[in-house]
């Protein structure tokens, strides 16, 4: 175990905190506040939620949460970069040996394509004349018949032809315009958020409102998507962790600051920062 997780648990023992407690302060279940001090990233939920936990444990043991966070992404992208290149040097250890018994299959597949093109281009069997006209004959289509008549008609009478008709392709009814392509899977616009201190919220979604307002404790995680444009209001900025459309809002304000964003399935997350 790497100073990372043992920093965690030291502030920890040193403020005569037990998991369970903390878990009831900051709302963080202690299956995840485990694996943050025995850093077994793995177990923990991922993406932004990861970096709100750790955040979020910093600030209730007086570490510091911006050194927590570059911690945990060292540890993370090393932890990532093993098993490729474990992978790589397996692959590079690998033979190209074929074994003996491919090299008999093939062998006998190219023996039996070879005997079958051979037998196939014998001459064929003599044909009588006979025979080919009896052929002939057959391969004619039946005589059309005429169509019988009865000797008088009656007035609604209709003369009946046995004559074989060709069948008509069936005709599907005419839609009434081109066909409606199915809404994606996935929405255009995606807006994720981990709060770590106590803030208002607002969100209305594609002009209809969706959280009118409501004030969200910490260790909240939510998820919204829409499919053209989101409008948000949050309370306090720097208390709220963002991501929109799958990027990572690095600073969203100073603690108390009001952020009203409007986000669009163009909207990157650089342009929503606070320098």
């Amino acid at each position: 175990m790497l100073e990372f997780g043992a920093s965690f648990r030291k502030s920890r023992e040193s403020l005569n905190l037990t998991i369970d407690k903390i878990a009831a302060e900051t709302r963080i279940s202690t299956r995840f506040l485990e694996a943050i001090e025995n850093e077994r990233f793995d177990l923990l939920p991922g993406g932004i939620f990861n970096r709100g936990f750790i955040r979020a444990y910093a600030v209730r043991l007086g570490l510091d949460p911006e050194d927590a966070i570059q911690g945990y992404e060292k540890l993370f992208r090393t932890a990532e970069a093993e098993p490729a290149h474990q992978e790589v040097e397996r692959v590079r250890g690998k033979t190209t040996k074929i074994p003996v018994y491919y090299v008999a299959l093939v062998g006998l597949l190219i023996l039996i394509v070879v005997f079958y093109f051979l037998t196939r281009h014998t001459d064929p069997p003599q044909v009588t004349e006979s025979s080919q006209v009896e052929e002939v004959s057959a391969q004619q289509p039946p005589a059309v018949t005429a169509p019988q008549l009865s000797a008088v008609p009656g007035p609604d009478a209709t003369p009946v032809v046995t004559a074989a008709v060709p069948p008509t392709p069936a005709v599907s009814p005419a839609s009434p315009g081109p066909a409606q392509a199915p809404a994606p899977s996935n929405a255009p616009v995606v807006l994720e958020l981990e709060v770590m201190e106590e803030s208002w919220f607002k969100l209305s979604s594609d002009g209809s409102d969706v959280v009118s307002s409501e004030l969200l404790a910490p260790g909240t995680v939510r998820r919204y998507a829409a499919t053209n444009t989101m409008n948000v209001s949050i309370g306090n900025a720097a208390g709220v962790a963002l991501r929109v459309n799958g990027q990572q809002v690095s600073s969203l304000g100073r603690s108390g600051q009001v952020r009203n964003m409007i986000i669009t399935p163009n909207t990157s997350a650089t342009s929503l920062n606070v320098r």
